[in-house]
């Protein structure tokens, strides 16, 4: 028996939805699997790929709605399914599972969608809105198999999408940290902060959603802790949070480091990790957070509880509310004891998402799919 083929679809993402994919591609048995992946990483990662026996399409699938340049990319996805020749489609996110399922449209292959965040139609018209969940729902019944990276997207699909719950698998994100560069970052020393102070940090892509503004409503709050405030991570929110630190004073408290590849490093400089998301796919910065020992502070959205019950992994606090992450941030900071007991519980706890358990529950769908 030939090698199954299998082509990933996604668009260009820098969160766990990319790292997600990365994962996935680097563990498949290149033996038993022959990948293609469809994406506009940027070049390094597609030399990363290319260096892994992976073929790479480079095509630009975007994020919003643009029937031109969506009629294009599907026309695209056609030429790549013909010339690849794939048993299964598998596709990552929103917009690659919409492009990817119209272009996989009566094609002899088996399609599987993994949804990593919540569906999102802010800011789209009513008619629009309206003609994609009609599309949707009508790819939706062709999909043979979802994915869902937490339970509460799986409930989710079957509450909102009408999916049926035996069409839906939960495998959740693995910890993996083999594409990370190992540094001897020291945040004290680089911007010569006392040695005896605090340091509170989030990795999170600035977007709104991701709540970064809530941290540093919460840093100001806290103006009287010795503490100091980073986050990793960049998006298009970027100069309005820091208007919004400069607003408020805070300028050498609040650091915003843009995007960084030693996220590793920058979690064992942490005394606490801090994910202040209004909604949560699953919260991959989590549990990378907990695998370093770092106690955690966490909005109770998403998938989120599923990773952390409050009071035993970390403190679950109410989304959207500065003073309730202040007050669980100072809890920690404050505690010495309590800090060290949830973090020895949380490191404890990432077991479940190894990447071996998460590879396994892969192969099992693409082999049900294919026959095997």
């Amino acid at each position: 028996m030939g090698k199954m083929k299998v082509l990933q679809i996604v668009r260009k993402s820098e969160g766990g939805m990319k790292k997600h994919l990365l994962s996935l591609v680097r563990l498949l048995d290149k033996d038993k699997y022959e990948i293609a992946v469809l994406c506009s990483f940027d070049k390094k990662t597609q030399e990363y790929l290319k260096k892994l026996g992976i073929a790479v399409y480079d095509i630009d699938i975007g994020d919003g709605i643009s029937l031109k340049k969506d009629y294009r990319t599907i026309n695209f996805i056609r030429k790549v399914v013909n010339e690849f020749k794939p048993d299964i489609v598998h596709m990552h996110g929103a917009k690659a599972s919409l492009v990817g399922r119209v272009a996989c449209f009566a094609m002899p292959v088996k399609t599987v969608v993994t949804v990593h965040n919540f569906a999102n139609y802010n800011n789209m018209s009513f008619y629009k809105k309206k003609l994609l969940l009609s599309l949707t729902k009508i790819l939706d019944k062709k999909t043979h198999q979802f994915i869902a990276v937490s339970q509460a997207l799986k409930d989710d699909l079957v509450l909102n999408q009408n999916v049926k719950e035996n069409k839906i698998k939960v495998v959740y994100n693995c910890i993996d940290t083999s594409f990370y560069e190992e540094t001897t970052l020291n945040l004290k020393e680089e911007f010569n902060l006392p040695q005896d102070s605090f340091i509170v940090g989030s990795v999170a892509r600035l977007i709104p959603a991701k709540g970064v503004q809530d941290l540093i409503k919460a840093a100001s709050i806290l103006k009287n802790v010795n503490a100091y405030f980073f986050v990793a991570g960049d998006g298009p929110f970027r100069e309005e949070l820091q208007k919004m630190i400069d607003s408020l004073n805070l300028k050498d408290r609040f650091f915003l480091l843009g995007y960084r590849n030693d996220i590793p490093s920058f979690l064992r400089n942490l005394n606490v990790f801090v994910l202040p998301s209004h909604e949560e796919g699953f919260g991959i910065s989590v549990i990378e957070a907990l695998s370093e020992g770092v106690p955690v502070v966490a909005t109770k959205v998403g998938g989120i509880p599923e990773i952390i019950q409050d009071g035993v992994e970390g403190i679950l606090v109410e989304k959207e509310s500065p003073e309730e992450l202040a007050k669980a941030i100072e809890k920690f900071l404050k505690d010495e004891e309590l800090r060290k007991n949830i973090s020895l519980r949380g490191k404890e706890s990432v077991g479940k998402y190894s990447c071996n358990k998460m590879i396994e529950e892969i192969y099992k769908i693409y082999d049900t799919l294919k026959g095997r």
